[in-house]
């Protein structure tokens, strides 16, 4: 037999990472009509994770729109340049590069797999062409995020031409986008780390594992994540 209380115990801690990735990247507390980035064609039903608070696409979209940028449905790699160079007065924020980094979904992160500058030896000493992995663009680390526009299904893991998703019509999320974050300008704060208890039930003769987490997320200026959007997959 699966020791099944161990089992359970450890999805539920892998599954509460994902949703904390996810919540990070994806977070916006605005529950208004066609308002929030997770939900631009509809309404929040109020209890979505994501309405827990803010996270990157949501500065970067929202709150200091002039942190992101269309790629007019192409990509190349001067556009992580230039997303780079939105984050504060001629990308002041981003100079340090053991400070920044970028957060690809999925659909760029296999797009960018293709670009001739990082795909073979004479114009990219780590071809990816040889070893498979992007560790870095233009000398900042790169990280490939699966929770990033986790709610979009048809189209799985893509935003629409804005950079949002569309659950209502989920045939307008068609592209990817892609975070550039300087990550010691953001806090992420616990009252209360992840903890599970298993508990019975002895009515039903059941037993249940509850997990509990009290966080939160700041940033400490609106020059602490850019985004590029609209990049065709």
């Amino acid at each position: 037999m699966i020791p099944w209380g161990g089992q359970l115990g450890a999805q539920l801690e892998t599954s509460g990472a994902e949703k904390l990735e996810h919540l990070i990247i994806d977070g916006d507390t605005e529950a208004g009509a066609t308002t929030n980035i997770n939900s631009i064609g509809g309404t929040p039903g109020g209890t979505e994770l994501y309405l827990v608070f803010d996270g990157f696409r949501k500065s970067a979209l929202v709150t200091t729109t002039a942190n992101s940028r269309s790629s007019s449905g192409s990509l190349v790699d001067t556009d992580f340049l230039a997303v780079l160079k939105l984050m504060g007065p001629a990308g002041t924020n981003a100079i340090d590069k053991t400070k920044v980094g970028f957060i690809l979904d999925l659909n760029v992160g296999w797009k960018v797999l293709e670009l001739a500058s990082v795909k073979t030896r004479d114009v990219f000493t780590n071809a990816t062409i040889e070893n498979g992995t992007l560790t870095g663009i233009w000398g900042y680390p790169v990280y490939v995020s699966a929770q990033k526009h986790k709610l979009s299904t048809t189209n799985p893991r893509k935003a629409n031409t804005a950079g949002k998703v569309d659950l209502t019509t989920q045939a307008n999320n068609t592209t990817g986008a892609f975070l550039a974050v300087r990550w010691d300008q953001w806090l992420l704060g616990y009252k209360r780390r992840m903890t599970m208890k298993i508990q019975d039930i002895p009515d039903s003769d059941a037993s249940q594992i509850v997990a509990i987490a009290r966080i939160g997320l700041a940033q400490r200026d609106t020059e602490a994540v850019a985004e590029g959007y609209n990049v065709g997959v």
